[in-house]
């Protein structure tokens, strides 16, 4: 019989070292997208990491499936700043994009607010989403190591009516 050791929180870079080659790699992973894309309502299909924008590069671009409607992904292994809320404009812009995700390790409350700004004011057609990182716990037992991540929607951050507006979080473990 297995027995279960203690939970302990890991940081988010023990994981995933580097966004490009190992976050964005694994989030690209058709099963970790299709989590993403349940946790906020979208089923997202992946065209392309890297993909082109001018001479940046978003982290992963993708598709609505079963629509034209293009949804760029931004990671940030770190806290929120200014630089990548530049960014997720300037990805959205150049893709002509109708999904922003925006995943961050702590979203600050001036970027909350500029994303709750932003869903304010654009159509409904452009929804942000801001993604934070909440917790990163490692299962430890004598023979296998577990890693759960939890990654809640704030509930300002999205455009869908479908989704419940009294809730504080929608919340997924992979």
């Amino acid at each position: 019989m297995n027995k279960l050791g203690k939970l302990e929180k890991v940081n988010l870079r023990d994981i995933w070292p580097n966004e490009e080659y190992d976050f964005s790699v694994w989030l690209s992973k058709e099963e970790n997208l299709k989590e993403l894309s349940n946790t906020i309502g979208i089923d997202i299909v992946l065209e392309e990491r890297e993909s082109a924008v001018g001479k940046y590069s978003v982290d992963i671009y993708g598709k609505e499936e079963g629509t034209e409607r293009k949804v760029v992904i931004e990671n940030q292994l770190e806290d929120s700043n200014h630089d990548h809320l530049g960014k997720i404009i300037t990805y959205a812009s150049g893709k002509d994009a109708k999904t922003i995700i925006w995943i961050v390790k702590r979203a600050r409350d001036e970027h909350r607010q500029a994303i709750e700004w932003l869903n304010s004011h654009t159509d409904e057609e452009v929804g942000f989403f801001l993604l934070e990182i909440e917790s990163e716990i490692k299962l430890l037992n004598s023979k296998v190591e577990n890693t759960a991540k939890t990654i809640p929607v704030h509930k300002n951050t999205f455009f869908y009516s479908f989704i419940n507006e009294s809730s504080e979080s929608i919340t997924f473990i992979i």
